[in-house]
């Protein structure tokens, strides 16, 4: 009989670029900011944040980036792009960086923490 070699489904580090993007999907479905995955390509646009959407009315582009990640020159200008034409573009490394620049820190309960 034989025995297939089977990969053994991993799970993306605590820290991953993956685990960051679901965690802020997450966030901003909880509260209720419409928003997007996009799947970046061959045939797509160089530069397109990773996750798109509308808040309060602004397009809202999200680049997520591990700790140690670089953004590159395109994503850049492709957030500097969304600024500049009244969105919220932002590199996100943390759930923090997405509370602060969208201005939802005062909706959470505070503890006397940060």
């Amino acid at each position: 009989m034989q025995t297939l070699n089977r990969k053994k489904k991993t799970t993306p580090s605590p820290t991953s670029e993956a685990t960051i993007t679901k965690s802020i999907r997450d966030l901003l479905a909880r509260f209720q900011i419409f928003n997007w995955k996009n799947w970046g390509g061959p045939m797509g646009t160089k530069g397109v944040p990773d996750i798109l959407g509308i808040y309060k009315g602004q397009f809202l582009g999200i680049e997520v980036k591990t700790e140690k990640g670089k953004v590159q020159p395109e994503q850049e200008a492709f957030l500097e792009n969304i600024r500049k034409h009244g969105g919220i573009g932002f590199v996100a490394r943390s759930l923090d960086d997405v509370i602060d620049n969208l201005g939802l820190r005062d909706r959470f309960l505070d503890f006397g923490g940060r």
